[in-house]
């Protein structure tokens, strides 16, 4: 490593909810890092992804969907946002291009992004994603109009799903990221621990078996999360809590005879053992904690307080 000559940087991946920023940021990583599902805001917490290059290290940061903020856990993604925007060295706007390619302008919520964007006077690449679910001839057409719109430092269209178009990003951020330091030793993946990513794993099983309220008001708490076996790790032993709005959610996070739960339990259990690398024994439990997204001293031990 020359390091006269070593880039870095923190590259921020903002955009609307269900844009396609978590299912880019576990392309990026080639892992599964962020949980996805079509529901928006699944995405609650920055998860940044870590990639090595001989001379250079990119740091990716997942933020929560831009959105208007309806309770203190909103609020707080919001401000989430705002500190990876404001300490990015680029930005990365992800919008989808299939949905946008209906429209006969940007989204007011985009618009305000953008506007965010230009007082912070940092270089944006603009991310048309899932063009894999469009028309050749209608991209054209959508890559002028936000040309129109902001002067981007490039627009790429790109397809998050299948990688499409992932080597010309790449390419862009190198010609961008700044000379600096090594931030994180080679090899590290992400920054959050086996705990935290058993927690998610969880919760993605939820939002994607439940409908309804029920994923906006869910959240799962790790109590428990034991290693078995040394030196040589054998085992995980994970005990978690379902958290929930109402009684009526708990009883459908259970289901009949608890087979909800088992649902949710048996699946999130594979991932956590691909994760882990190793067997896992997973307790699950469902709490009812009436506005707990209003609550600080719950948000606070979800890890979701951002504010004093």
């Amino acid at each position: 490593m020359n390091e006269s000559n070593f880039k870095s940087g923190f590259i921020s991946l903002a955009g609307l909810p269900n844009a396609g920023k978590s299912t880019l940021l576990n392309q990026l990583a080639g892992m599964h890092l962020a949980i996805t599902s079509p529901k928006p805001q699944t995405t609650r917490q920055v998860v940044r992804a870590i990639i090595d290059e001989p001379d250079a290290q990119m740091i990716f940061l997942d933020t929560p969907g831009y959105h208007t903020a309806n309770t203190r856990l909103d609020k707080n993604m919001l401000v989430s946002i705002a500190a990876a925007l404001t300490d990015a060295d680029i930005v990365i706007l992800v919008t989808d291009a299939s949905r946008a390619q209906t429209a006969s302008k940007l989204p007011a919520m985009e618009q305000a992004l953008l506007e965010r964007l230009s007082k912070l006077e940092k270089p944006v690449i603009l991310l048309l994603n899932k063009v894999d679910k469009m028309a050749k001839e209608q991209l054209l057409p959508l890559i002028v109009r936000y040309d129109q719109a902001y002067p981007f430092a490039a627009i790429i269209p790109l397809s998050a799903r299948n990688g499409d178009g992932l080597d010309d990003l790449l390419s862009e951020i190198r010609k961008l990221l700044p000379e600096g330091p090594q931030y994180y030793p080679v090899d590290s993946v992400t920054d959050l621990t086996e705990r935290e990513m058993a927690a998610e794993l969880i919760r993605e099983q939820v939002l994607l078996m439940t409908h309804d309220e029920i994923p906006h008001g869910s959240a799962v708490e790790v109590e428990k999360f034991e290693e078995i076996g040394s030196p040589d790790r054998t085992q995980i032993r994970v005990s978690a809590v379902i958290y929930c709005d109402k009684d009526g959610h708990k009883g459908i996070l259970i289901g009949k005879g608890g087979s909800m739960l088992k649902a949710i339990g048996t699946k999130a259990r594979l991932n956590i053992e691909q994760m882990a690398g190793c067997p896992c024994l997973l307790e699950l439990f469902v709490k009812v904690r009436p506005g707990w997204r209003n609550r600080r001293d719950i948000l606070r031990t979800l890890g979701l307080e951002t504010r004093a």
